[in-house]
């Protein structure tokens, strides 16, 4: 019987590799559609596949189809599309409502049990399941060098400023649009979305919300806080010859490691996750961050929708998520491959199994209206407490000019102290204003 691997990328064939024996009947032909650089890892899958299952015969057709790409791709020929796919969760609604994907009937059971129970819920729109879970790293961590700060230090941002202040260096926690923004805020407050029925919740002006941006704005008005994610590997590479210059740690996620590793070295990376603040009510809450899974569907108008859940459900299986963890550094939704030994000694990916727990899942908490109000309360915040500094050293400067502060070293600190804590206690006085705006923009959504 032929089993036949035809690939292609971007839709081009490239080659063709078939397997001997007699052909009984036509092959059942099946389009692939995933990522450039997992091409290399589906096809050696599929050849697995056709060897795991001696009595089917089928014929792949691979193509590289980015996973954000997809849905605009796939919606503009679904029948004539793939039959099987890799998503971003965020796509799930609108690949439903246009009738994109095959609900999971008979590996039911088997997904929910075997996968990371966020993973499996943002694979599913009220009780039916959509998708297969494939990977559930979509967050952020913190990265750090150990050569500077330890793992203990690393577990309180407190410790982490203390560390920064006493070195004369800076981290970096980028807003990213109010994407990452949202972890001051996932673990003590309350945030839905339901695409289905177009409702939006969100609390995060309430007193608790409050206590939370305080946290954020005393962070920023630290000024050992660098907001711009894109800087960090030249910062890390400042390090080797001056930590003035450089940072001892930063936030980012998987898509990271190999570039941080490859400049700081494996002895001196360090991976972690998230670290408590200090709320403004001085209690410690852990940092939170918006999660995300990436998800395998089959073509709502396949015409082999047996053989495409079968590969489907073959492709996000333990045995195949420990493998893609272990060539790709992916990180699993499978429970068993999150669990595995190997897969956990990945430093990214133990990082971010760690920081799951606190997670909030992207497409299951905001809607496209989260993004505008989010990214503009996260500039305001910032740039406010990034300008604290400046304002008491103007203040001192007319202080001592007026004879108001006497001019010595001992008059001039303690200047500082009071009048930073007065400049921030004013900026507390508008906080709230910030939030409401923020939250009035988010549930605009509500209003459509």
């Amino acid at each position: 019987m032929n089993k036949k691997l035809k690939i292609s990328v971007l839709g081009l064939p490239l080659l063709l590799v078939a397997c001997g024996g007699t052909p009984s009947e036509g092959p059942v032909k099946l389009k692939i559609w995933g990522p450039n650089q997992e091409q290399n890892f589906l096809q050696a899958k599929a050849q697995e596949f056709l060897e795991a299952n001696p009595d089917l015969n089928v014929e792949f057709e691979f193509a590289a189809v980015g996973e954000p790409e997809l849905k605009s791709v796939l919606t503009l020929d679904i029948a004539g599309g793939a039959d099987v796919f890799a998503f971003p969760d965020d796509q799930l609604q609108d690949l439903v409502t246009a009738g994109a994907l095959s609900p999971v009937q008979q590996y039911r059971a088997d997904v929910l049990a075997r996968n990371i129970e966020w993973s499996v819920d943002l694979a599913k729109i009220g009780d039916t399941l959509y998708a297969y879970p494939n990977t559930a790293d979509n967050g952020v961590f913190m990265y750090y060098d150990k050569r500077y700060i330890s793992a203990e230090e690393m577990t309180s941002l407190d410790s982490i400023l203390a560390k920064a202040e006493e070195l004369n260096s800076s981290i970096v926690i980028d807003p990213m649009g109010g994407w990452a923004m949202s972890m001051w805020f996932a673990t003590t407050g309350n945030i839905s979305w339901d695409a289905a029925t177009r409702t939006q919740t969100i609390d995060w002006n309430n007193e608790e919300g409050l206590n939370a941006a305080k946290g954020m704005f005393n962070a920023y008005a630290t000024n050992r806080v660098i907001r711009d994610q894109g800087l960090m590997p030249t910062l890390f590479l400042e390090n080797e010859e001056d930590i003035t210059k450089g940072i001892i740690a930063g936030v980012s996620g998987t898509w990271n490691a190999n570039s941080f590793t490859g400049i700081l070295g494996e002895e001196n990376i360090g991976m972690i996750k998230m670290p408590t603040f200090t709320h403004g009510d001085g209690t410690e809450v852990q940092l939170g961050s918006m999660v995300g899974a990436k998800l395998i569907g089959v073509n709502g108008f396949t015409q082999q929708p047996a053989i495409a859940h079968q590969f489907a459900n073959f492709l996000t299986n333990a045995e195949t998520q420990i493998d893609r963890a272990l060539q790709l550094g992916v990180g699993p939704s499978n429970l068993e491959a999150a669990a595995d030994e190997e897969v956990q000694a990945i430093p990214s990916i133990k990082a971010i199994s760690d920081q799951a727990p606190y997670g909030i899942p992207q497409a299951k908490s905001v809607s496209s209206f989260y993004w505008t109000p989010a990214g503009a309360f996260a500039d305001a915040v910032i740039t406010e407490a990034r300008g604290i500094d400046a304002l008491v050293e103007e203040n001192l400067q007319a202080a001592i000019t007026a004879q108001t502060v006497e001019n010595n070293e001992a008059a001039i600190a303690a200047f500082r102290v009071s009048e930073k804590a007065r400049l921030i206690a004013l900026s507390f006085e508008t906080l709230q204003d910030k939030l409401d705006a923020f939250v009035e923009g988010v549930l605009a959504v509500n209003e459509g």
